[in-house]
């Protein structure tokens, strides 16, 4: 198999991330809240350390009960973690809002991911890349302020942290230029986001057929893909997949299920976010779901009122993601149409929780709670988003077709 190196030398963020302030106590929830904290076993030993040296007894009677080793091997090399307590949040959280840890031993205690989330930071075929997850508020907010798209900003790199890598293979060599038309499609106005995502799909079932052991696939690819976004006729084929809202709605009950299942403090909303649409479940597996459409059409029809029906918010956010997941994984055509699966499988269930989620409320504030959930529980559980895409897999269903309904607005 072929391989080329790579040589990085330049940053890459989108333009706002330099805007980035923590909320601090304005935050509807927390970054202690919601969800399990892992880190790896430098971090460990390090709070394990700092907490005997207080000679603190109470401190080290809570860093007992909210340290905890990880015995699963699951866990993407993590090696411990800060599990919830029975208030859905981390054991150090205090009523006050501060961290008993960072008071006890200090800021630079806490472990890597405290320290700097929402802040993501990784080495692509493209750059050395900074971004800001949509599991955070101030993000959110900032990707609200951008009715113009998200725009990106390139910078040297310090010399001491040059990389070089080897490709897997020519077209992951051009990572760069490829990932690039990605969110260029996405930001490509004149078309309908889902007919977007629909449209990547297309061009990306043509690349996962090309040789990818061809020096010039790539380039091959880019340039037909370019032509195909302005053809007339590529446009009447994507509007010909079929469309079909039951099965829209059935994927996202189930995929909200699995997200109950796996999160004991998420239960609760996730019961919220399917109750207003659900009629009945039956069947010995509870798999005859009978849904209200009208009562949907009309929650999706308040949700474009709050967001001007203009599609910017929901086209930031798909970008941001796409950028902190590089997207596409470019491995192999099967991995690349994975990531396109899973993509998918995220814009439908960020457009369905939105929408069920203006039952409660309608309004930016309780959007930016409910795509904070789902951030938290999908983009940063590599783990249950890997088992929700293999199910598609595993039931024939990661299809364009199958793909088309997902993205079905």
């Amino acid at each position: 198999m072929s391989r080329q190196v790579v040589s990085i030398r330049t940053v890459l963020m989108p333009a706002y991330y330099k805007d980035f302030h923590c909320l601090m106590e304005a935050c509807q929830d927390t970054c202690c809240a919601g969800w399990k904290i892992e880190f790896n076993k430098k971090d460990y030993l390090a709070i394990k350390r700092a907490v005997e040296d207080t000679k603190d007894k109470e401190l080290k009677d809570l860093c007992a009960r909210s340290v905890m080793r990880l015995r699963e091997k699951e866990h993407d090399g993590q090696y411990a973690e800060f599990p919830m307590n029975e208030a859905g949040q981390c054991g150090f959280f205090r009523e006050d809002g501060l961290c008993a840890l960072q008071l006890g031993c200090g800021e630079k205690t806490l472990p890597k991911v405290c320290r700097e989330f929402p802040r993501m930071s990784q080495y692509t075929f493209a750059a050395r890349e900074y971004s800001l997850s949509p599991s955070c508020e101030e993000v959110l907010k900032l990707l609200w302020d951008l009715p113009e798209g998200v725009d990106f900003i390139e910078e040297p790199l310090d010399k001491k942290d040059w990389k070089r890598f080897e490709a897997p293979n020519p077209v992951a060599s051009r990572f760069a230029d490829i990932r690039s038309f990605y969110i260029d499609i996405l930001q490509e106005r004149s078309l309908k986001l889902s007919q977007r995502i629909r449209f990547l799909g297309f061009v990306l079932q043509r690349l996962r057929q090309a040789d990818w052991e061809a020096e010039d696939t790539a380039e091959l690819w880019l340039a037909q893909s370019e032509r195909l976004l302005h053809d007339p006729a590529v446009a009447e084929q994507l509007a010909r997949l079929p469309r079909n809202r039951a099965m829209f709605l059935s994927n996202n009950y189930r995929v909200m299920t699995r997200i109950m299942m796996n999160q004991r403090s998420a239960v609760n909303l996730a019961q919220e976010l399917r109750s207003p649409i659900l009629v009945e479940e039956s069947g010995e597996e509870r798999d005859q779901i009978t849904f209200d459409k009208a009562v949907y059409q009309d929650l999706e029809d308040k949700l474009e009122e709050l967001l001007g029906h203009s599609e910017h918010f929901f086209e930031n956010l798909i970008v941001s993601v796409v950028f902190e997941l590089a997207m596409p994984n470019l491995t192999t055509p099967e991995e690349m149409w994975k990531s396109y699966v899973n993509l998918c499988n995220l814009y439908s269930i960020f457009r369905f929780s939105a929408v069920c989620g203006c039952a409660r409320e309608v309004s930016q504030e309780r959007l930016f709670q409910v795509m904070v959930w789902m951030s938290r529980c999908l983009i940063h559980n590599k783990a249950r988003r890997n088992q929700l895409q293999e199910e598609f897999f595993r039931y024939d269903s990661a299809t364009l077709a199958h793909m088309a309904i997902l993205v079905d607005e």
